[in-house]
Formats: C-alpha cells, structure tokens, sequence
C-alpha cells in the first residue's frame, strides 16, 4: 500500500499541480490558449505515463521473473554490470544523478513561488527570501545521505507523504474553480468537476493507504 501511494505522489501530486499552473503563467498563456494548454499537458502526461510503463515492463520483465530484489540503489550497478560492463554501470551511475537533480530543482522553487503568489510580488528566485528557502531545501534533501534509512525507503517514503498533501492542493482547487464571482463565465464545467472530484476521492484513499502503511 506505500508502493502504491509512493507511485501515485510521483506521478499526481500536489507538487505537479502547483508547478504546472507556474509554468503554464510563465509562459503567459491566457483563457485564449486553452486549447494550446490542454496539448501541453497530454503530451506531458502521456510521456510521462509511457516512461513509467517501459520502466515497470522491463523491471518485471527481468528482476522479478529472476527472483532478484534491490534493497539499496548501488545495488542496481552490480545487476548492469555483466550486461554492458563497465560502461553500462557508468551510465546508470549518470541515469540516476540525472534522474535526482532534475527533480530536485523544480521542486525546491514550489516555496519561492508560492511565497510569491502568496504576496503578489513577481516571481524572482534571485531575491533573498527565495534563495534562503531554496539554500534551505537543498540542505534537507543532500542532508537525508547521512541518515541510516536506506535510500529506497526514503524514496518511498518522501513520495508517500505527497500523495498526503495532495487532497490540500486538490480540495480548494476545486472550491475555488465553482466560485461564481471569481471565475465568471469560465466556472468549471460539470466534466471538470467529476474529473476533480475523482482526483479528490483518489488522494483520499492514497492518502490512507500512506498513512496505515507508515504507522
């Protein structure tokens, strides 16, 4: 049940929310965009689903159906290395410092910019404030090396505790998104709506099967 929540906070969640709508600002894109908008997301959510299938095909495809189980990511090195030598561990060993910074960044600027939207000031991760929050998430990510908790674990965990937050972003997206006087002729369609509320009931559960498998 961990598992489970742990791949459904990687893939929706609160953070993926909260990004998605900065991006979709940056990039200036008004209601007249929309159709523009909707493109983006289905390319991004389809590659992203796509990737992850390929990922879970080729681990049962080879570790499972081999009986093999990873207690720890140096352990991966070992597994690729007879298949390529030493080159295939190389290139994991590159794979997964990618795979770590390229989400570490966009997440640690979530509390800039809130902290921006929060205050209605420009987004500007050159000021103070932001730089001292991103210094301050960066110290609790590269901080958890020196915890005795093994890294999968922690992965599992952290990933988890999204789902958890998700049902916080979700639930007053969806208040906020009914509301007459703020959205106008824009109110979400009944459509949107079920697709909200299916997101709301979906954290819910994600959420429980996080908190009864961590307690």
């Amino acid at each position: 049940m961990g598992l489970i929540a742990a791949i459904t906070g990687t893939t929706c969640s609160a953070a993926v929310f909260v990004m998605r709508s900065t991006v979709v600002a940056e990039k200036g894109w008004g209601i007249n965009d929309l159709k523009k908008e909707k493109t983006d997301a289905f390319v991004s959510a389809f590659m992203m689903l796509f990737l992850s299938g390929i990922i879970m095909a080729v681990a049962a495809g080879t570790l499972h159906i081999s009986g093999m189980k990873l207690d720890d990511t140096v352990e991966m090195i070992s597994l690729f290395e007879p298949l390529g030598g030493k080159l295939a561990a190389f290139v994991l060993i590159i794979g997964i410092t990618g795979a770590g910074l390229s989400t570490i960044f966009p997440i640690v600027l979530i509390a800039p910019w809130l902290l921006a939207d929060y205050r209605g000031t420009p987004r500007n991760i050159h000021s103070k404030s932001s730089r001292m929050l991103i210094l301050g998430a960066m110290v609790f990510a590269f901080g958890t090396v020196f915890l005795e908790e093994r890294p999968p674990a922690l992965m599992v965990f952290s990933q988890a505790f999204q789902a958890c937050i998700l049902p916080a972003v979700a639930i007053p997206m969806f208040i906020l998104i009914n509301k007459q006087k703020l959205m106008g002729s824009n109110k979400a369609s009944t459509k949107i709506n079920l697709g909200l509320i299916a997101v709301i009931l979906f954290s819910l559960l994600t959420t429980w099967f996080a908190i009864t498998e961590f307690l």
